[in-house]
């Protein structure tokens, strides 16, 4: 197990790598709300995301909608089977609002064509940490003030 985690953290190590340091936002880390049930899945994205975001993990549908209505975030990666509901109501709820962030849907269940309103979709666990990366730091690339 813990082989496997340091195998994951390499892999991390390396998608992020050639970006270094102050890519997506040079004067402010964005905020990245992961709502995930997964401890683990939570553990790779915390490591392939920061020091180049803020990371906040939470594994409820509860916590989530609790989050969002606080504010600040830039991007949602969401993966909607959640022990407390279906995150697939949060993404509708998001939908309905125009200050909402984009939602990246990562998720092992595909979404029914059209169905999502998600602004991407990658299958989890087949993503890789670089297009994993890569998607991200897109979506917060379109989602970026103006300098």
């Amino acid at each position: 197990m813990i082989n496997d985690h340091l195998a994951l953290f390499t892999d991390c190590a390396e998608a992020a790598a050639p970006f270094g340091s102050g890519v997506l936002l040079p004067h402010a880390a964005p905020r990245v709300l992961h709502v995930d049930g997964d401890g683990d899945a939570a553990l790779v994205l915390a490591t392939l995301l920061v020091p180049e975001t803020r990371v906040t993990h939470v594994a409820t549908l509860a916590e989530a909608r609790r989050a969002i209505a606080a504010g600040g975030y830039a991007l949602v990666v969401l993966d909607p089977d959640l022990p407390d509901g279906d995150g697939a109501s949060l993404l509708a709820a998001l939908n309905g609002r125009a200050d909402a962030p984009p939602v990246l849907l990562y998720s092992a269940r595909q979404p029914a064509r059209g169905a999502t309103g998600a602004a991407a979709f990658l299958p989890k666990p087949w993503t890789s940490p670089r297009e994993l990366w890569r998607a991200v730091a897109g979506l917060l690339a379109e989602t970026a003030p103006a300098a």
